[in-house]
């Protein structure tokens, strides 16, 4: 077992940050792969979760035992040709009057020996791919929600308390804190274009000024304050 929080970025992955426990990433490369394949775009919404936050926007109610909470899930739309295609696209019912490059990335998922298409839940929930641990090794993912938990909670504490610098991204609750605050100042130094407040929380104008100055800058436009970043910022 190999536990612990990574950053995963795939060629055919927009959208929100995925944060994943390592051990989930040969399944994030199929996923990658599929997409590819079919010419399409995985717009990610959600990846890993904190135990006992509230999720907004959700299809269905989020299950206590949700591999999410160890970062073996993500939840998502797709995109083809500039087209998203979201929860009322992809159910059953809609499935087959979608475009082909749709309807097969959702059969790759659907036909993989561990992956795990959401759709065919009892409560359907058509944007949700996952590896089925939380039911395949129960006692395992047991093992990993403490682990992944506990490197959340860490990965929210500011540097004072941490001893090296955070990441940074948008996640709920909002990150708070002065490192966030010097990074909001450091972009409007810059001139970013968004009327961002440096109020210290990593909220959605924060998140959309750090996408455009990593687009503007020659970085991954992922939205996460990591070294790289910070060196682009001089910070």
């Amino acid at each position: 077992m190999s536990t612990e929080l990574a950053v995963f970025g795939g060629s055919q992955f927009v959208g929100k940050p995925v944060i994943t426990d390592r051990d989930f990433i040969p399944e994030l490369l199929k996923i990658n792969r599929f997409a590819l394949d079919c010419g399409l775009q995985v717009h990610v919404t959600s990846s890993v979760r904190r135990q006992g936050v509230a999720v907004g926007n959700s299809i269905v109610p989020p299950a206590s035992r949700s591999n999410h909470l160890i970062g073996h899930a993500l939840d998502m739309n797709l995109k083809l040709d500039g087209r998203f295609f979201n929860s009322a696209n992809l159910r059953k019912a809609s499935l087959r009057r979608q475009p082909k490059p749709v309807r097969d990335f959702i059969k790759f998922i659907r036909d993989d020996s561990i992956l795990r298409w959401g759709g065919d839940f009892s409560a359907e929930d058509p944007v949700h791919i996952d590896d089925g641990l939380n039911q395949r090794d129960p006692n395992l993912w047991d093992q990993k929600l403490q682990i992944i938990q506990r490197e959340l909670i860490n990965l929210g504490r500011p540097q004072a308390e941490s001893g090296e610098p955070r990441l940074l991204f948008l996640e709920r609750p909002f990150m708070v804190g002065p490192d966030v605050r010097r990074v909001q100042e450091r972009l409007i130094e810059l001139g970013e274009r968004f009327s961002m407040n440096p109020d210290g929380e990593f909220g959605h104008v924060t998140d959309r000024a750090v996408t455009a100055f990593q687009g503007e800058n020659g970085l991954e436009p992922d939205g996460i304050v990591g070294p790289g970043t910070r060196k682009a910022l001089g910070l």
